[in-house]
């Protein structure tokens, strides 16, 4: 058996007071209930902690060997609650956020920034990391929520979709695609043309092929990289043209090059929050992800 925080704090305002009825008025409890919190503390230490007379109550030595024991373990479980309480209220805490790189650069700093704003106290921890890395680490529990495309599998997942995201096919400003008739594209119109593309392994290189595929087109394959910044580098050097998200075409622009529409249906795909529906979300995930659905 252990000790109450009610008969910790009897204990100490018995030891403060030295009066039954100034402790019990004090604690804004009866004198028998206090008398009582006091025999269950002693019961439960195995010994006298006080020595009583008509008058007053004095600690005896166990007592007095106790009372710092008493003060720390008080203090301790205060601390502890205004920490807990400090978390709930959002005052303080850690938001792990897992994202795809392209939605990490486009999107995730305005929603953190609102966020920020609202909840300055709050660290924030950020993965960007490919689609599939975002997603283990949700399954994982390694974070408590990710952006990302939506999985294509049946995962074990929870998904939420925030918008539809587009395709666009990027070629250097000096391609022959880039001419003011092509406003959008085809994936026939490109057919003929080098393609420098992601890995085989790729979530999006699985997604394309299986659009390619029943469209039944080839693809004119010239490279793979495993990051779409690479392939912006490659395209920038005219190896060849990409099919990448519209979520990255800012960073395409950047480099000079050109994004045209892919006028394909099929090519688009939801972007959403996923998150492990057998983990429990804190108080600041969910905050945040409220914020973000809003």
């Amino acid at each position: 058996m252990s000790l109450s925080f009610k008969q910790l704090q009897a204990f100490l305002m018995m030891a403060q007071s030295h009066n039954f009825a100034e402790a019990a008025m004090k604690m804004h409890v009866t004198q028998p209930a206090l008398s009582s919190a006091i025999k269950k503390c002693e019961d439960i230490l195995g010994g006298e902690l006080f020595t009583r007379t008509t008058r007053t109550v004095a600690l005896t030595k166990e007592g007095e060997a106790f009372l710092p024991i008493a003060q720390r373990l008080h203090t301790e479980y205060q601390d502890a609650m205004a920490q807990i309480q400090a978390v709930f209220a959002k005052q303080t805490g850690t938001l792990s956020v897992a994202a795809m790189p392209s939605f990490a650069e486009r999107y995730l700093p305005e929603y953190l920034y609102q966020f920020h704003i609202l909840y300055p106290n709050i660290s924030i921890k950020i993965e960007d990391v490919v689609v599939e890395k975002v997603i283990d680490l949700v399954q994982e529990e390694k974070v408590e929520c990710g952006f990302t495309f939506e999985p294509k599998h049946n995962l074990d997942i929870t998904f939420t979709p925030l918008f539809t995201d587009q395709f666009v096919v990027v070629m250097h400003a000096s391609h022959p695609l880039n001419q003011p008739k092509h406003r959008t594209l085809t994936l026939h119109d490109i057919a003929t043309f080098d393609m420098v593309v992601m890995n085989r392994n790729s979530n999006l290189r699985v997604f394309i092929d299986s659009v390619y595929e029943e469209q039944e087109i080839t693809q004119h394959i010239i490279a793979e990289a495993s990051q779409i910044g690479t392939l912006g580098q490659l395209v920038k050097r005219q190896i060849g043209i990409a099919i990448v998200p519209q979520l990255s075409s800012q960073r395409m622009e950047e480099l000079g090059l050109v994004c045209i529409a892919l006028n394909e249906s099929k090519l688009q795909r939801k972007v959403g929050i996923i998150t492990n529906p057998y983990q429990q979300l804190s108080v600041t995930t969910q905050a945040f992800l409220e914020m973000v659905e809003n």
